[in-house]
């Protein structure tokens, strides 16, 4: 964590804790508390979309695109999330009453801001992180793995 994605050795280990809040809600640090208390990997959304290999960011899209197929959402989102003891951040937070369901016993942790802080937050984060050009962007990420997924992921999470 902290930068570095977490990558789970024990894959029958299951999401104890659901992290609900936005992303810019504290949610890495979030993520590495929990790594700590919970003594393992934590999936933080940013950190793991920007850091894993190409195959684990395409997952996630692949979730996206199958909102509407049940069983299929069901299989990808078990998939994307085995051996990590919590998740925090976008994307996971897209699919809180999924994520309940596969994980029963998990607990919830909402943590909120103040609306009008988090909205300039996330302005910032996405005049500068996305750029002025979507098409740009796309070109400039498609040689980089697991980054090349970026602007689809950006897009299937803004619908």
């Amino acid at each position: 964590m902290g930068g570095v994605p977490s990558i789970p050795t024990d894959r029958s280990r299951t999401v104890q804790v659901i992290g609900a809040g936005y992303s810019r809600t504290g949610t890495v640090s979030m993520a590495l508390a929990l790594e700590k208390l919970l003594e393992g990997p934590v999936m933080h959304g940013g950190t793991q979309l920007f850091g894993r290999e190409d195959a684990y960011v395409k997952l996630w899209c692949d979730i996206f695109a199958n909102r509407d197929n049940r069983p299929v959402l069901m299989k990808l989102l078990r998939e994307a999330t085995a051996g990590f003891v919590a998740v925090t951040d976008a994307p996971a937070n897209a699919f809180i009453p999924e994520l309940l369901e596969l994980y029963p016993e998990a607990k919830v942790v909402l943590v909120t801001r103040d609306p009008d802080r988090w909205f300039s937050s996330m302005q910032a984060l996405i005049k500068d992180g996305v750029g002025e050009s979507m098409l740009m962007l796309k070109v400039l990420l498609w040689p980089c793995p697991g980054w090349r997924w970026a602007p689809l992921w950006l897009n299937q999470l803004g619908s």
